[in-house]
């Protein structure tokens, strides 16, 4: 009889969870006489018996497709250079002829603004540079709106997820560098304050011209490259200046150059800021930071910082 009673009392038990399942929990008495609460979508599957002890996978790490490792030269890769591509279809697309095929190791991805204009043909170092050491690297002509950019990872994105494109799933978009050169400086500065994809920003012989505010709502690390012949100079040094400024800043002073050197000179100054704050090569830290690095007033920079 005692054992009727027991599995009649199951059988209600089971009932009463039944209905509790369908309002999205149900509770479980414990032997002391207290209830612990469950939620139905943390549970696969509900058993009377003990399961054996199950290892917990831990997520892969995913890192970047990168090689090369002096940014004066060209990396090692091979890449295409494919023109008339992009959003507005008068866009060039640099990457490397041979794309990763680990679902874990994952290209960098840029964005480059040429100056005003100009075109990725008539100043195109950074973005080779870049797609030979493993970059997915996207360059249009400039416009002054930051939004054309956000269109361009976009449609970048868009590749990446679609299982019928030749970046599906070889892109981390989740982290994207933007730099540009005089206009299109302008145009990645209101593109990385819009955009949180963004995570790394390089001003080329530029920077804002309303009272030089462009820079305030930035809080990614920002570097800044200009002359003291440049035409930008001071909107370079004013952007830099700022006091509502909150991001982590390099501005560096290259002597007495003028206003092109950023895209050419400067590359290897831009792309190796690039590395170090979009893929994690902390070996550039001291490069920029430390007096006598490569860019921190030695070799004609005069260096200066702010917000590290």
């Amino acid at each position: 009889m005692k054992t009727l009673i027991k599995s009649f009392a199951l059988l209600a038990s089971l009932a009463s969870a039944v209905t509790l399942f369908a309002q999205g929990s149900f509770y479980v008495c414990k032997k002391d006489g207290t209830y612990v609460e469950y939620a139905i979508s943390d549970i696969d599957s509900v058993s009377f018996n003990k399961p054996e002890k199950q290892e917990i996978q831990q997520p892969v790490e995913k890192t970047f497709f990168l090689y090369g490792d002096n940014v004066d030269y060209d990396g090692p890769l091979q890449y295409n250079w494919d023109e008339n591509v992009g959003p507005s279809g008068n866009g060039v697309l640099a990457y490397p002829k041979e794309m990763s095929n680990d679902p874990n190791v994952l290209h960098p991805v840029a964005i480059f603004c040429p100056g005003g204009g100009e075109t990725p043909n008539s100043q195109p170092t950074i973005p080779k540079r870049l797609a030979s050491m493993g970059f997915v690297v996207f360059s249009q002509p400039s416009t002054w709106s930051g939004d054309d950019a956000i269109k361009a990872f976009d449609w970048l994105d868009q590749m990446n997820n679609d299982p019928n494109a030749r970046f599906y799933g070889k892109l981390n978009m989740e982290r994207v560098a933007i730099c540009g050169h005089s206009q299109g400086g302008v145009m990645a500065q209101d593109c990385a304050s819009k955009d949180k994809r963004v995570a790394v920003l390089m001003l080329l012989n530029s920077g804002s011209f309303d009272a030089h505010s462009g820079s305030a709502n930035l809080t990614i690390p920002t570097g800044i490259i200009t002359g003291h012949t440049d035409m930008a100079y001071d909107n370079a040094v004013g952007d830099f200046n700022y006091p509502a400024n909150k991001a982590p800043m390099w501005l560096g002073i290259k002597g007495n150059e003028g206003h092109g050197y950023g895209p050419w000179g400067g590359s290897n100054c831009c792309v190796a800021w690039i590395r170090w704050h979009l893929c994690g090569e902390t070996k550039w830290e001291k490069e920029f930071l430390q007096n006598g690095g490569q860019f921190c007033n030695a070799n004609g920079w005069e260096t200066k910082i702010r917000n590290w």
